[in-house]
């Protein structure tokens, strides 16, 4: 799989040959330094973008034939999507923001509200349900972001840089979480990120440099300092 961009008269190579599969639930990483085209990988997964050549297969379905339409639908009901600024909407409180997507979807108001109530529950955000973001701590803002990712139980989770704005401990709240959604529900998720402790709670780690993939790790926990070797290599 190959992605270019035009910056001014420049084309710019951010994905120079990318074979990636991923078959089994559990919890995934794609490191890599700045520019090595990591984030342009996850967009393209995450059928946010086209590639310029290859295939993206998921569930059986080829999402880079989809038209626009049915990649919306697909995203919607496939795929969870969170990001490291948590993207949540002003004016909407936690609940409102977590079951956004069924909103969109046409789903009752009371059957929304039970779906949405249930998980903030399950994610120990019950008594926020009415506060808005800015009334959210950053761990808060990003549990909401995951549970209106999950809302539609999706069998891949993408997650871009989900801990790039909190603090360490926050952080390995929001690892330990997504390691156990992998685990519970038995998703895939795949989560972008240049830092080796976030990388550690996971099972695998496919290294990138330059738009290619240059290792892939079994990550254990024997092994925790080959991981941060081998990102601190891609730095030099």
């Amino acid at each position: 799989m190959t992605k270019s961009y035009t910056l001014g008269r420049r084309s710019i190579e951010a994905l120079r040959g990318i074979d990636l599969e991923i078959t089994k639930p559990g919890f995934h990483a794609i490191m890599g330094p700045s520019g090595s085209g990591k984030s342009t990988l996850l967009h393209l997964l995450a059928a946010l973008d086209r590639p310029d050549q290859g295939e993206i297969e998921i569930n059986g379905r080829r999402i880079d034939r989809m038209n626009e339409s049915q990649l919306t639908m697909f995203r919607r009901h496939h795929i969870g999507i969170v990001f490291q600024q948590y993207n949540l909407l002003s004016t909407m409180s936690a609940l409102e923001n977590v079951t956004l997507p069924a909103l969109l979807d046409g789903m009752p108001r009371s059957q929304r509200i039970d779906l949405g109530m249930n998980l903030l529950t399950t994610l120990g955000l019950a008594d926020r349900a009415e506060h808005r973001p800015d009334a959210l701590s950053g761990g808060e803002q990003q549990r909401v972001a995951i549970g209106r990712a999950i809302l539609f139980e999706p069998s891949i989770l993408y997650a871009d840089e989900p801990t790039g704005n909190l603090d360490s401990q926050t952080s390995e709240q929001v690892l330990n979480l997504l390691a156990t959604l992998a685990r519970e529900r038995n998703m895939i998720i795949v989560m972008v990120t240049h830092e080796p402790a976030a990388a550690a709670h996971c099972q695998r780690a496919s290294i990138l440099r330059d738009g290619r993939i240059v290792h892939t790790i079994d990550v254990h926990e024997g092994n925790v300092g080959e991981l941060a070797t081998r990102a601190l290599q891609l730095d030099r």
